[in-house]
């Protein structure tokens, strides 16, 4: 992934990938969701900035984060989901 989502080179001193922005991170949460096929409640559900590098970190604690309620968004989620699996399918 490198650099696409935001992603910084560096890991914070949590072990846990950076992103620079808030955007970044939420696109980020967004494509992990897509590429991963979380069931349920598993997985990553929202991103909080870190107190210590700053940067924008996901957790799978707390609150979920809003685009999950957006039906918009999870329907973009299951059509892009079903797009990567056949794609990956076919390779």
């Amino acid at each position: 992934m490198g650099h696409r989502y935001g992603l910084n080179a560096q890991k914070c001193v949590s072990g846990k990938r950076c992103y620079e922005t808030e955007m970044l991170a939420v696109e980020a949460l967004i494509q992990h969701h897509i590429v991963n096929d979380y069931k349920g409640i598993t997985g990553p559900i929202n991103i909080y900035q870190c107190l210590d590098c700053g940067m924008w970190h996901f957790t799978s604690k707390g609150e979920k984060h809003a685009l999950f309620d957006d039906e918009d968004t999870l329907s973009y989620i299951k059509k892009e989901r079903r797009a990567y699996q056949w794609e990956k399918g076919i390779k």
